[in-house]
């Protein structure tokens, strides 16, 4: 790890802090973007190397930048008054955190490095200006706010009308769709997640994971190529339809 961060840091002491301009226009946040904006942003961004296991922000932390995974996998966590995580997202390059800086003094959850990162951030004051004179940057955005809107919304709703193992099946669809790699056997699901790493996305115990995990196993809806997951995620889905036609029936009666 240490010759990986020694190399990161490397790339970044070359780039004198500076994103790439070829890197700023393929995000999608400024996607769009002319080159001489590119050129523009590249001049106000900077990139940071977070070691595996690092925190890049904790939740209680001033709001003061918006950043973007340029390489790596960022974890998204928050902890109950109770003390027990909940596991947010994963993010993949490209995609950004710390969006809530606009309306948010602080921090509301904790950023950290899944593996080796680097992240590009954006402080604050600059992303204003940003948003104010590259109009392309304000819509992109809306719509990454949008998206993620639904998506809690959608996230709610479940956890008020599902129970763990069909909030279980839903996550691996969501997963295999974000990280999935096609193989002939299924999706590789291209995180290496702990059974306690699934609870937490789900809000259930690990013992409940890994008694729903052997289930769909046996049910023909995954396989496990060592710690890996891969999905039929066709079966996958059909077990949710039906169990959502099943959850409304009951509803209904």
């Amino acid at each position: 790890m240490m010759k990986l961060q020694g190399r990161v840091l490397s790339g970044l002491r070359e780039e004198r802090d500076s994103v790439s301009v070829a890197y700023v226009t393929a995000t999608g946040l400024f996607e769009g973007v002319s080159e001489e904006e590119g050129r523009r942003i590249a001049r106000v961004c900077f990139d940071r190397a977070q070691p595996k296991g690092t925190t890049i922000f904790s939740e209680g932390d001033p709001s003061d930048s918006l950043y973007v995974v340029k390489q790596g996998l960022v974890k998204l966590t928050s902890i109950s008054e109770k003390g027990t995580e909940t596991i947010l997202d994963f993010l993949k390059p490209g995609e950004i955190f710390g969006e809530l800086l606009l309306t948010e003094k602080v921090r509301a959850f904790t950023a950290t490095a899944n593996e080796d990162t680097v992240v590009t951030a954006v402080p604050q004051e600059r992303f204003l200006e940003l948003l104010s004179l590259v109009p392309t940057i304000s819509r992109n955005f809306i719509r990454i706010l949008s998206k993620r809107l639904v998506k809690v919304g959608k996230g709610v709703a479940d956890s008020s009308h599902s129970w763990s193992y069909h909030r279980l099946a839903r996550t691996l669809l969501y997963l295999g769709e974000k990280y999935g790699e096609e193989t002939p056997a299924g999706t590789l699901i291209r995180l290496r997640l702990t059974h306690e790493d699934l609870a937490n996305l789900i809000g259930a115990t690990r013992e409940t994971v890994t008694t729903q995990l052997n289930k769909f196993e046996r049910m023909g809806l995954l396989n496990r190529r060592g710690r890996s997951l891969i999905i039929i995620r066709h079966r996958l889905s059909e077990f949710i339809s039906s169990e959502e036609l099943r959850l409304s029936k009951s509803q209904v009666e």
